[in-house]
């Protein structure tokens, strides 16, 4: 029943060009971890951006303690 479905169905090309899409992306990203973050100090810069305070503008905290 369902075989007779899908042997007819134009659609079908749509699952499979999310699953390249989605494949592609990941196979990208593992390889620019894998081979982008190769050195020490740019991973260390990456880790640091969190704890950066922003230039110019008060942080949340600082701006209840006021």
């Amino acid at each position: 029943m369902y075989q007779e479905f899908y042997a007819r169905s134009d659609l079908l090309v749509w699952p499979l060009v999310g699953l390249i899409i989605f494949v592609a992306v990941f196979a990208g990203m593992l390889a620019f971890t894998f081979f982008g973050l190769r050195d020490r100090r740019r991973i260390d810069e990456i880790a640091a951006l969190p704890l950066e305070p922003d230039q110019g503008t008060d942080s949340p905290a600082e701006g209840r303690a006021r």
